[in-house]
């Protein structure tokens, strides 16, 4: 398999792209799960299920942010799944990883850098001369081809990103989970576009809410005057950008009404 060489480190394509360097695997999952890699050190940048492989691989050190670890621990599976949890019960048959994770992480060789905004504990990792930002922002056409970004924090997202922004100054590779693996020219280019487009997002559903709407006439709108068609938004497509426009209008000085069709925003007058 074609992989990316910085440094000391190879990345290897995929969705997401896996970063390997000296014995560390930063998130194997996804197209890359099933490929035969081990690691002294599996580290995940956040709780999703496509970014976890590597936490049920054998390793002398796993890691996830703590605030991201009630999705996949025992109580926080189950609490999701089922709504209640009891000891060794034969009902929980999705419990995923049984062993406790790391609290915290210290490794000589490894940087763990709070990025939150995709989900509330997503981090960044620094190794040797490489950025591995995860989800914190995205490749241009999956950008493009939803609309909205993931992120169940909009504006800690930004937040976030400028502090990508500035740490890049100081690495010789940027690496995203979601996208194209570029030289470091190509990967700030990419940083920038993703600030301008957040930008641009935060414009459109400020021009939504001119007139009372709900969140999710919102994404329709937004999708709309982002080039989408109708008949291609899809009830997923609605509901999963619907997250981000809430967060995104809750940054907003926004009135707020409830009515039988829902609960209506629009901007303060």
């Amino acid at each position: 398999m074609k992989t990316l060489k910085i440094g000391k480190a190879d990345v290897i394509p995929g969705s997401p792209n896996t970063l390997l360097y000296d014995g560390i695997v930063v998130d194997l999952g996804g197209k890359n799960s099933e490929l035969p890699i081990q690691g002294e050190i599996q580290l995940a940048t956040h709780g999703h299920a496509d970014h976890i492989a590597g936490l049920f691989r054998e390793a002398k050190s796993k890691f996830l942010p703590p605030e991201d670890r009630w999705g996949i621990s025992l109580l926080g599976r189950r609490m999701a799944v089922y709504g209640f949890s009891c000891y060794e019960s034969s009902l929980f048959t999705y419990d995923l990883i049984k062993e406790d994770l790391q609290a915290t992480f210290k490794d000589p060789e490894v940087q763990v850098i709070s990025t939150p905004g995709h989900t509330p504990g997503h981090v960044s990792y620094v190794i040797g001369d490489v950025l591995y930002a995860g989800d914190a922002f995205f490749g241009q056409r999956v950008l493009e081809g939803f609309v909205f970004p993931f992120y169940v924090d909009f504006w800690k997202a930004m937040e976030s990103l400028a502090k990508i922004k500035e740490i890049s100054n100081s690495v010789e590779g940027i690496v995203i989970s979601h996208g194209p693996l570029y030289d470091k020219r190509k990967m700030l280019d990419l940083i920038e576009f993703n600030i301008n487009y957040g930008q641009k997002l935060v414009d459109r559903v400020r021009d939504s809410l001119s007139d009372w709407v709900t969140s999710q006439q919102v994404v329709v709108k937004v999708m709309e005057g982002m080039g989408k068609k109708v008949e291609e938004i899809s009830p997923t497509s609605i509901i999963m950008n619907e997250r981000t426009a809430l967060s995104i209008i809750n940054g907003l000085n926004v009135d707020i009404i409830t009515t039988i069709d829902g609960v209506k925003f629009r901007l303060h007058h």
